[in-house]
């Protein structure tokens, strides 16, 4: 599962103001361009911490907050998450009230909370590209049975035979084996992961 949108959100306690920022995020480089993001976005913030997962790769750092009061919990929200490829920085405006460490390790996983409460996740598709050849006496029936079946954009293209290619989330030899008596079979041309969430 991934993140679909970025998303920011923000919450005050004890007039420290606490911004986080999520976003998708596979690699540390990709990490330190959000942390810029952050910084340019909020220059006079007094800490910029940050964590993330992707794979099996983890990082955290408390940007000057005492030692495992922002970063490591942040970085737990997001390893309690089912979701991959996730980072977050969180911008810290101090408000002039000293928190103490058990305030500020609920400060910084609670506005990781709250994003990820916030945020929309999408399961990507894996679809693969198929062709299989035909002979006409039986092309109809084969056209009429893929367009039963979970199957987009089906091209035919008729030469010595009927040339379908078409893509499925499923492999469909089985099914075409038994209706069709093993006469036609689907080849795996390719396959291809739709990561866009629609």
């Amino acid at each position: 599962m991934y993140l679909k949108y970025d998303i920011t959100v923000q919450q005050e306690v004890k007039k420290s103001r606490f911004i986080c920022l999520l976003a998708r995020v596979k690699t540390q480089e990709d990490l330190k361009a959000l942390i810029a993001k952050a910084k340019k976005e909020y220059p006079q913030a007094t800490h910029y911490c940050s964590a993330m997962k992707s794979g099996s790769l983890s990082h955290s750092s408390d940007d000057g907050e005492p030692a495992g009061t922002a970063g490591r919990p942040m970085l737990d929200v997001l390893l309690n998450h089912e979701s991959d490829q996730l980072g977050a920085v969180v911008v810290r405006y101090f408000g002039g009230t000293l928190l103490g460490k058990g305030g500020l390790v609920r400060a910084y996983s609670s506005s990781v909370a709250l994003a990820v409460q916030e945020a929309c996740f999408f399961e990507p598709r894996t679809l693969s590209f198929y062709q299989l050849e035909a002979d006409y006496s039986i092309s109809g029936k084969v056209e009429a049975f893929l367009r039963t079946r979970e199957v987009e954009q089906i091209q035919v293209d008729y030469g010595q035979n009927a040339v379908f290619t078409f893509m499925s989330p499923n492999d469909l030899n089985d099914e075409l084996a038994s209706r069709f008596s093993g006469q036609v079979q689907a080849i795996l041309l390719k396959e291809c992961v739709l990561e866009n969430g629609d």
